[in-house]
Formats: structure tokens, sequence, C-alpha cells
């Protein structure tokens, strides 16, 4: 499972990853290693974070197994500063982290059989086809969201979005 990393995505597979699991299914939550630096620095706090909900997970049966990958920019790399780069990095930059990733779980277990990813990210497919893997794309919007987007042309041509000055 591959989420975008942004809380609202993570949160939603995290959710999803536990579902599964709990039918008995083995996932592999990846996480990139900033948010789990993140994640662990707010652990200090006192706060859980996703690796010790997985652990927890683990000791009661569940088989989630958690890996990070780079999002190709350095841990000390401010994100919310450069965000226009951030973004440009996760479109053309993360998924070779993830392909590579990828290629070693399914070497290591060739019983793999689907790459589940947000929506949003645009390349998972490209990855699951050259895996042999199923690719199936996990909307984490609510529904309301994705109303919006498929009636947009509507929303457009009804003056309802885009029309502020016309």
């Amino acid at each position: 499972m591959v989420p975008i990393p942004l809380q609202g995505h993570l949160l939603p597979h995290t959710h999803l990853a536990m579902k599964l699991a709990s039918n008995g299914f083995t996932i592999t939550f990846v996480n990139t290693q900033i948010i789990h630096h993140q994640i662990t620095k707010s652990e200090s706090n006192g706060s859980e974070g996703q690796e010790d909900i997985f652990a927890a997970a683990r000791k009661s049966g569940l088989d989630i197994r958690y890996r990070t990958v780079s999002d190709g920019f350095p841990l000390a790399f401010n994100r919310s500063q450069n965000l226009d780069q951030y973004l440009e990095g996760l479109l053309h930059v993360f998924p070779a982290h993830v392909d590579e990733l990828v290629g070693n779980l399914v070497q290591s277990d060739p019983s793999i059989s689907c790459l589940i990813a947000d929506t949003f990210h645009t390349w998972p497919a490209t990855i699951a086809n050259k895996y042999n893997l199923v690719h199936i794309s996990f909307w984490t919007e609510t529904a309301f969201v994705l109303c919006i987007y498929y009636h947009m042309d509507l929303l457009r041509k009804n003056g309802h979005f885009g029309s502020h000055g016309k």
C-alpha cells in the first residue's frame, strides 16, 4: 500500500491496511522516510505512531509489514516552504524509489499480487504492470468530493465553478 504522504491520505490507508489484514491479507505499508521521521519525533511526545499501531496489530496476529522509502528529498528539505518543488518530486522522483522497493519486495516474496496506491498518484499502474501485479486505486476523499470532480463540467457549464469575472 502506497499512500500520498499527507495526513488526510495516510489515515484512510492505515484503516484499510488494518481492515484487510484482519481479513487474512498480508499487507506491506509503505511510508516515506520524512513522514516516518515526523511520526517518530511525535512519538517521543507521547503520541502513538503508525509503526506502533502496526506492531500492535502484528501482536494480535495481523500480518502487516512496514517499509519506508525516500520521497527523493533529504530529511532537512523544507517541504512546506518548497511545496511546488516537493509536489514535482512526488510526481517525477518518488515513483522511481517506490519502483525499486516494489521490485525488491516482489523478488523476495513472489506471492505479492497487488499494489494498492492512492488514486492521486499517477504512476502506480505502470509499476504494477512492470511486476505483473493487480493495481487497485484507493480513493481517500469523501463521496461528496468524488461527486464534485465527476460533475465538474456541469458546475462550469452552470456557472458554479471557474466563472469568476465573467
